[in-house]
């Protein structure tokens, strides 16, 4: 991925930030637990307005707005704020969210396939029930983010997601490993320290190079995961699925240190 220079400052300073995660972060405001959204419902047209007025110095601003239901695919919506918004039910198929403030937003079941997140916040944001299916979150600082059942079939994710909730969420061919081609302002790696991943689908997904300290897979289906590299210090791999079949384990990181079931 090529890297817009303008945000080369940006991207370091996220790479700095999880080269430099040792542990659990402070404690997280829930997620969904949120103000409700303030003023009524706007309509596609009132956010087109917004979006139109807006400019790079003073991006729209939908703090705290409801959002929810409209249909909002392939619209940019780059460097908006929608910290603490309720986009519940939205259409986002494409839409271009480059730099976004998501914080403590909500997003239940909201259809975001193959949008752009890249450079987002998203800290204790509830997209429980979403599709993000080939969606990009690059560069995404999102923890205690929640994405239980969600659907993230194909996603790219390189995330700052400790505390992350994906419970039962679908992760099949999800792309979560470190990219080889950002090495010169850092090792950009997704951190899911203390996520809970129990029941997830990571079928085929690639998690080389992830910090998955204290992560919780617990019923997990890891079939054709490749862990290469990965950080298991203390990671829980209960009752998993498909563990003859990872790919990598003999060079992951302290997989002495994870907890595994005594029989495979």
């Amino acid at each position: 991925m090529t890297c817009q220079p303008t945000l080369r400052a940006r991207f370091i300073g996220f790479a700095v930030a999880l080269a430099l995660s040792t542990g659990p972060t402070g404690a997280q405001q829930p997620a969904g637990g949120t103000p409700q959204a303030g003023g009524p419902r706007l309509s596609r047209a009132d956010v087109l307005a917004r979006l139109s007025a807006a400019s790079e110095a003073q991006p729209a601003d939908f703090a705290g707005q409801d959002l929810s239901g409209l249909d909002l695919s392939g619209v940019d919506l780059s460097r908006a704020k929608l910290s603490g918004a309720h986009l519940d039910r939205a259409r986002l198929v494409h839409a271009r969210m480059f730099s976004v403030d998501l914080d403590h937003a909500t997003a239940r079941e909201a259809d975001l396939t193959g949008a752009v997140l890249d450079v987002s916040a998203m800290r204790a944001a509830d997209f429980s029930h979403s599709i993000l299916r080939d969606a990009s979150l690059y560069a995404v600082i999102m923890p205690g983010a929640n994405f239980t059942d969600a659907d993230l079939t194909g996603v790219r994710l390189i995330a700052a997601a400790d505390g992350a909730i994906f419970v039962r969420a679908t992760l099949v061919h999800a792309d979560v490993g470190a990219d080889p081609r950002n090495q010169p302002m850092g090792v950009m790696r997704t951190d899911f320290t203390n996520a809970d991943l129990s029941g997830a689908d990571l079928t085929s997904a690639n998690l080389r190079k992830a910090r998955l300290v204290r992560a919780n897979f617990t019923g997990a289906n890891l079939s054709g995961a490749d862990l290469a590299l990965t950080d298991l210090t203390d990671a829980i791999f209960h009752q998993i699925r498909g563990r003859s079949t990872i790919k990598g384990l003999d060079r992951a990181i302290d997989v002495a240190g994870a907890h595994w079931d005594s029989t495979p």
